[in-house]
């Protein structure tokens, strides 16, 4: 009987433990937004919002470490024609990549140009 009781409080404890522990990606905050100054033949700046994303895709593995590594500057440049070649945001923002049921639009598309670069 002490047995039982003891595992029943040991089991409830473990439960409560996990019931209140929130989970990895809960805890992590999203860093501020940041601009993208362009280059001279940009049509303008970026501004990328991470929570935007995050929201969108799900959570930071998405696209961290998988497309983009974690240290600010290392995946520089960002380039249209890497974007082209599959590369940085080009990785999904291709035309034909399902995110949640939809197609994420293509960036190297002409007609999606404003949907990035803001004037």
């Amino acid at each position: 009987m002490r047995y039982q009781l003891a595992l029943f409080a040991f089991s409830a404890g473990v439960v409560i433990c996990l019931l209140a522990a929130p989970s990895a990606e809960a805890q992590v905050k999203p860093p501020a937004d940041f601009k993208f100054e362009g280059a001279k033949d940009s049509p303008g700046p970026v501004n990328f919002s991470h929570e935007d994303h995050k929201e969108r895709v799900g959570g930071c593995t998405a696209c961290h470490i998988k497309i983009f590594k974690m240290k600010k500057g290392a995946d520089a440049p960002f380039t249209m024609e890497r974007m082209k070649n599959g590369q940085l945001c080009g990785a999904c923002h291709n035309g034909t990549t399902e995110v949640k049921g939809k197609v994420v639009f293509a960036a190297t598309d002409k007609a999606n140009c404003e949907r990035c670069h803001k004037k």
